[in-house]
């Protein structure tokens, strides 16, 4: 898939040239994409029909030996093999899609983080049947996940869901019990007395949401099957995030059997008693990524060991996957923020046009399948 030579000259080529940038998430527009926004009670979508040979290099990576070139020779419909079918996604009309749309749009009960939803589905190559679930960092943010993250997981095959969810909380007003804030806020049920989210502003409802809104939009995606009715599949459904969403995801694999659960410059949470507890997902499929340069790096550290994660801590900018088998992944290649640079983004460097941490991203959320 990456060879041991393209990993080592990338790395080499960006400790010449340093970052392309130091922005926190990229959310330009796509280039050669499908764009369907909801505006309101009702939704408009425009579509444009793009060559794959015309993809945005940048956001769209090169998936061969990934999830596989694209075969339409059954007619056109995407079909797992074994038991389950997967979802039935149209690939007819090779393209990738994009969406936007607020939470009040797809829940009118949704009161708290009304930025805007993203989501991605990229038919120019064969479905993997995974979601990817990714939740942003902490604050209130206008958009919520960023366009080059959503592209690149989209270009391995999955579908990918940003919601806008409730992360203006930390240790400073949830003490030594962050873990009941973040699971209020993962759950809607009460978990912790100095915070208040209902259902409808919960992370787990957004999703159920979020998957019946895209259906409607783009039945062709076959969203719901990644619904078991009023609740999200999380079996097939990989949930991740950067920050403030890493230790949220790092919670929530704890207490959902989730598919993977990758994080991004964190979990930090030091020393808090959730990450200690049982878990409910495997911790063979807890993967995390830091960065040298982030000041939350040492904590980072801890935490992943107070977690279990598999393996010791090991650099990936001279390795080649699968890194040893180690689940901690870390880097010190050059960058202006090395907090944002784990995902795909302004920070995040590159090489020729292409993602440099790609085969890292490849490696954590196919669980090197």
């Amino acid at each position: 898939m990456h060879g041991c030579r393209r990993v080592l000259l990338a790395i080499a080529a960006v400790l010449g040239c340093g970052e392309t940038g130091d922005a926190d998430d990229d959310t330009t527009g796509t280039t050669g994409s499908t764009s369907m926004t909801s505006t309101g009670p009702t939704t408009t979508a425009t579509a444009t029909t793009v060559d794959p040979t015309d993809a945005d290099t940048s956001g769209t990576p090169d998936t061969t030996g990934t999830s596989g070139p694209l075969d339409t020779s059954d007619g056109g419909t995407s079909e797992s093999t074994g038991g389950d079918p997967g979802p039935m996604v149209d690939l007819s009309d090779p393209q990738l899609y994009s969406f936007e749309f607020s939470a009040d749009e797809a829940d009118a009960e949704a009161t708290m983080a009304l930025g805007t939803q993203l989501a991605y589905l990229d038919t120019r190559v064969q479905p993997r049947g995974e979601l990817v679930v990714y939740l942003h960092g902490a604050g209130a943010p206008g958009t919520c996940g960023g366009t080059a993250m959503g592209e690149v997981l989209a270009g391995m095959g999955f579908h990918v869901f940003m919601p806008c969810y409730v992360s203006d909380y930390g240790v400073g007003n949830c003490g030594d019990d962050i873990g009941g804030c973040r699971l209020e806020a993962f759950e809607g049920i009460d978990h912790h007395p100095l915070i208040d989210i209902t259902p409808p502003n919960a992370t787990e409802h957004r999703v159920v949401r979020g998957l019946e809104h895209l259906q409607a939009m783009h039945a062709g995606g076959d969203w719901q099957y990644f619904l078991d009715g009023d609740t999200p599949r999380w079996n097939v459904i990989v949930i991740s995030g950067i920050s403030h969403g890493a230790s949220s995801s790092g919670l929530i694999g704890k207490v959902r059997t989730v598919r993977r659960s990758v994080m991004l410059s964190g979990p930090l949470d030091t020393n808090q008693a959730w990450l200690l507890e049982p878990s409910m997902t495997p911790i063979e499929d807890f993967w995390a990524f830091t960065h040298t340069g982030d000041e939350q790096h040492p904590g980072h550290l801890e935490a992943f060991e107070d977690m279990g994660l598999l393996g010791a801590p090991t650099t990936i900018d001279d390795m080649a996957p699968p890194y040893g088998d180690s689940h901690r992944l870390v880097t010190s290649a050059p960058t202006g923020d090395g907090h944002s640079s784990t995902q795909a983004g302004g920070s995040s460097p590159q090489m020729d046009g292409q993602w440099v941490f790609l085969p890292v991203w490849e490696t954590m959320y196919t669980g090197g399948m």
